[in-house]
């Protein structure tokens, strides 16, 4: 056993809840070989012997009548919500309505930016084999050449049989 296992369930053990043997023999053995939980639990058996020596102390006969008048008073709530309140909110929001005017007056005027001119994308081509889908550079000589300039063309690697591949089918 450790000695932080052996502080968190010391009152555990002091007070008798725990009743199986081995962990009773656990606590034995670790306060047999660990001189301070020995002496922490020697404290708190010297402690508790000290207060169930003293005598008990019964309250005064007026006590239960103050306590409840004390208790009577606390329940009260407060219906006027104090003056500082009124006036901490009413500064807010009087701060809250500068800034924002303060913020649009401050504001950058956005100028009219000229559009850019179209460019012009890569034509998607579809091929038999890795990769299935390829891009052709538009400005290179083979895209102005192409049959379907805004299509897919269907790229078949050549084969002994070649036959050339028509859209449709």
């Amino acid at each position: 056993m450790l000695c932080s296992e052996f502080l968190e369930r010391h009152s555990d053990f002091r007070d008798g809840l725990i009743t199986a043997s081995r962990e009773l023999r656990r606590f034995a053995r670790h306060m047999a070989h660990c001189s301070s939980c020995r002496c922490y639990d020697a404290t708190v058996r010297q402690a508790v012997q000290v207060l169930h020596s003293a005598s008990p102390i019964s309250p005064s006969p007026a006590f239960r009548q103050r306590l409840d008048a004390r208790l009577a008073l606390e329940r009260h709530p407060i219906l006027v919500p104090p003056a500082r309140a009124g006036i901490t909110a009413a500064l807010l929001v009087l701060a809250g309505v500068a800034l924002f005017v303060f913020e649009v007056g401050r504001r950058p005027r956005v100028e009219a930016v000229q559009l850019l001119p179209p460019a012009a994308f890569p034509k998607p081509v579809a091929g038999a084999a890795l990769p299935f889908v390829s891009f052709q550079d538009p400005r290179a000589s083979v895209v102005s050449g192409n049959p379907y300039p805004y299509g897919t063309a269907l790229v078949q690697p050549a084969a002994i049989n070649f036959q050339p591949a028509t859209p449709g089918r």
